[in-house]
């Protein structure tokens, strides 16, 4: 007598519908990889940019401070000490500078930035403390003002750079995405940190 495997047919529509149901998912799983892995990427891009926009705005600083104490040269006998001073602060900044060209990460960066910043911050009092009686009023109000917008676009870019270190380092450490940046080496960054010497911007007061 012949048996007929009816069963047959049920376990092999039984097995389609399992691979079918790993084969999703798979491609669930690897969806999620890629969005995650995207993400980070568009983040550090993000971060990437912000830290542009705080070195051209500590360049822009850098540039300033000079050009304007030379525009007042002579108007004080002790220039030569302030110029020393602004000079060797200049040396650090470039020093600094030349440290973030060559980083070799975003935290290398982010501290040769912080290096920058103090520098100029360093140019800064120079002037504070070495010009309480300049003779002219006109340079003395361009030069204030000068130095605050310069002061205030550096923060605005720190704030922004911090802003995007953020987003950034919430993915790293968020699930399902910490899986991906584990994965993937994508690791938490550092803030850009003023030094407890500059927790407030440098004011320039002529009227001592």
């Amino acid at each position: 007598m012949n048996v007929i495997n009816n069963s047959q047919p049920f376990y092999k529509k039984k097995s389609v519908i399992i691979s079918a149901i790993i084969g999703l998912v798979l491609i669930i799983l690897l969806a999620s990889f890629i969005g995650s892995s995207n993400g980070l990427n568009r983040s550090q891009q993000d971060v990437d940019e912000a830290t542009g926009s705080v070195q051209t705005a500590l360049q822009n600083r850098a540039d300033l401070i000079p050009n304007l104490v030379n525009a007042i040269k002579g108007s004080q006998a002790q220039e030569s000490a302030v110029y020393g001073k602004i000079a060797e602060a200049r040396t650090q900044y470039n020093q600094a500078k030349s440290n973030y060209q060559n980083a070799n990460s975003q935290d290398q960066k982010t501290t040769a930035m912080e290096g920058q910043e103090r520098a100029l911050n360093v140019m800064v009092s120079a002037i504070n403390e070495n010009y309480p009686n300049l003779k002219s009023g006109d340079q003395v109000s361009t030069l204030m003002s000068q130095i605050e917008g310069a002061d205030n676009r550096v923060t605005y870019q720190r704030l922004k750079y911090n802003k995007a270190v953020r987003a950034y380092n919430d993915k790293v450490v968020s699930f399902p995405s910490s899986v991906v940046a584990g994965m993937t080496n994508h690791q938490k960054l550092k803030y850009f940190e003023a030094d407890a010497a500059a927790q407030s911007n440098p004011v320039v007061d002529f009227s001592k």
